[in-house]
């Protein structure tokens, strides 16, 4: 399984900085975060470290008004009722021609949220995909934006999956908005179902690319998912349409500086990490030795943690660099290999939290301690399911 940047608020550098560590990383651009008339310029940028570019057009909410988005010169200025009825030439017109002036890897299509994806919603994706193969020769990786209560519903997941056999495209950009509007999925049956979709799309024999991703979504491998895209803050590895509108409160000052430990598959602030370096457990939260990394080999030079000149950005960094990492590992050669392995980065994780618990080492709302039972019974529903289908297929 591959690894894609989801760009956020601050990351052009960032984006530049890894895909240069990485000797070239997918960058999937928000058009919030990166002007219209300085896009190319950074495209190009992103192109001369041998990375590659895909534009999310972000047209989520098009009734909602972003400050940033709405400059584009895509975006609907009037008519929104006539493209939710299947007018889209103009929109994918001039979105095909964006994806040209910056050399894109594929050609995300446009789609707005839905809770409901019956045959209205699919009308109008069907449209979307006829007008973007007749103006672009570019791969299509047509949107698929959720609301939370799609994934509680087998039914509208096989229904989704009927539709996509007709669309002709490449592949699937899914989004999904997370139930009871937390970070991580406290509902295995939505986990189970957002592996059957992805499974379900892929035997069909196309790409799926899953955005606004976390590491909990490292069980996608089980699906044979292609990429997971993550970014900087929590806006970015975790799909909130309120993200896509401009409001008088909206502010991001608030910010701690967080660690990620990929062995426990939690995040901490690095003051509990001045905890565990009094508790003589600092060595459990570093990086294993693959994923080492100069973004974070500073809270373990043997100073106070607090004390080292551990950044915000050393941060985001370190988290991204350790979940492509991750990501590089989960899929196996084998479906059988693929769910031992996920099993055991769960005890592993279910065992080192034990024990950092047992010495006030937490995670507070970041800690996946109770996530992990989640993701268990979401993997045993999977394999019930398609275990078979998905062992048969694996190649």
């Amino acid at each position: 399984m591959d690894f894609f940047i989801q760009m956020g608020h601050g990351m052009q550098k960032i984006c530049r900085d890894l895909s240069t560590e990485w000797g070239g990383a997918t960058v999937i651009v928000s058009p919030q975060n990166v002007k219209q008339d300085k896009l190319a310029a950074f495209a190009q940028s992103v192109h001369v470290t041998k990375g590659t570019v895909l534009f999310d057009p972000q047209l989520y909410t098009p009734r909602k008004y972003h400050k940033h988005i709405s400059q584009y010169d895509y975006w609907p200025e009037s008519g929104v009722t006539q493209l939710e009825n299947g007018d889209c030439d103009f929109l994918i017109k001039r979105l095909a021609d964006l994806n040209a002036s910056i050399e894109a890897g594929s050609f995300i299509l446009p789609s707005q949220l839905t809770n409901t994806p019956g045959d209205i919603w699919n009308r109008y994706q069907t449209a979307v995909v006829r007008a973007a193969r007749k103006a672009s020769r570019l791969r299509l990786l047509h949107t698929v934006a959720l609301g939370p209560s799609v994934l509680d519903n087998e039914t509208d997941v096989e229904q989704i999956i009927q539709f996509v056999k007709t669309w002709d495209v490449e592949g699937v950009y899914l989004v999904c908005e997370h139930p009871g509007r937390y970070y991580l999925v406290d509902k295995p049956l939505w986990i189970a179902n957002i592996l059957a979709l992805v499974a379900g799309i892929k035997r069909l024999g196309k790409e799926v690319v899953v955005g606004y991703a976390s590491h909990q979504m490292l069980c996608l491998s089980l699906a044979k998912c292609d990429a997971i895209a993550a970014g900087n803050f929590l806006n970015v590895r975790w799909f909130q349409p309120e993200h896509f509108e401009t409001t008088d409160s909206e502010n991001v000052s608030r910010r701690s500086k967080w660690y990620y430990c990929p062995q426990t598959l939690s995040e901490y602030k690095v003051s509990f990490l001045d905890v565990a370096k009094g508790m003589g457990k600092l060595s459990w939260l570093k990086p294993p030795t693959e994923m080492t990394n100069k973004f974070s080999d500073m809270l373990f030079s043997g100073a106070l943690p607090s004390s080292t000149n551990y950044t915000e950005t050393d941060s985001h960094c370190h988290y991204l660099h350790s979940l492509r990492s991750q990501c590089h590992m989960a899929t196996k050669r084998s479906f059988q290999e693929t769910k031992d392995y996920q099993r055991i980065v769960l005890e592993t994780a279910d065992k080192m939290l034990s024990g950092l618990r047992n010495d006030g080492i937490r995670g507070q709302d970041r800690d996946f301690g109770d996530i992990i039972d989640v993701n268990r019974a979401a993997i045993s529903l999977f394999e019930k399911n398609y275990g078979f289908a998905m062992a048969q297929e694996w190649k």
